[in-house]
């Protein structure tokens, strides 16, 4: 008896705290911490940034594009990229119209004030020569440097900020 005079007290009580759960779950200013500031149309202003783009296939490459194209929009930016990789070979000459639209987002962002750089070491790790790669733009060619860390640590000396970028795969649906 004692046990089911429980189960009817606890019962009761989940019923009486429901509604007001309820009531919660319907009032969209309750947050605990309240609601965001909104800042995403904010501009930054004079970034330095040095970027690392580990090409190890097309599709980090095609997301590294995005991020640059969405950092060099602020007011003042200086954004330089380090190249380096298996995946240095989509901006080979003899690669161009396999990746033309790639590397035509590079050229554009290049016109744009970005310093595009290969990686030495994997240009001669794809078994390509410094001549082998686009030059990207006459104004701003790319170049080819000793290897991807010293120009990373040479940039970060300049007071650049170091940005990797690093696409992440959707969560699976169950």
């Amino acid at each position: 008896m004692k046990m089911i005079l429980k189960t009817l007290v606890l019962a009761a009580s989940l019923n009486a705290l429901l509604p007001a759960s309820a009531a919660l779950a319907e009032d969209e200013s309750f947050a605990p911490g309240g609601t965001a500031i909104d800042k995403h149309t904010e501009q930054y202003h004079d970034l330095k940034i040095i970027m690392d783009i580990k090409a190890k296939d097309v599709e980090t490459v095609k997301y590294s594009t995005m991020v640059a194209s969405n950092l060099i929009e602020h007011p003042g930016t200086k954004l330089a990229v380090v190249i380096e990789g298996p995946y240095v070979s989509m901006f080979a000459k003899k690669n161009y119209l396999d990746h033309q639209g790639i590397v035509d987002q590079w050229v554009a962002l290049a016109n744009k004030g970005v310093k595009v750089e290969y990686c030495g070491s994997s240009v001669h790790g794809a078994h390509l020569s410094p001549s082998d790669m686009e030059g990207l733009t006459e104004k701003n060619p790319a170049v080819v440097n000793p290897g991807a860390y010293p120009a990373l640590a040479y940039y970060e000396l300049q007071g650049y900020a170091l940005v990797i970028p690093i696409p992440l795969s959707s969560p699976e649906k169950k």
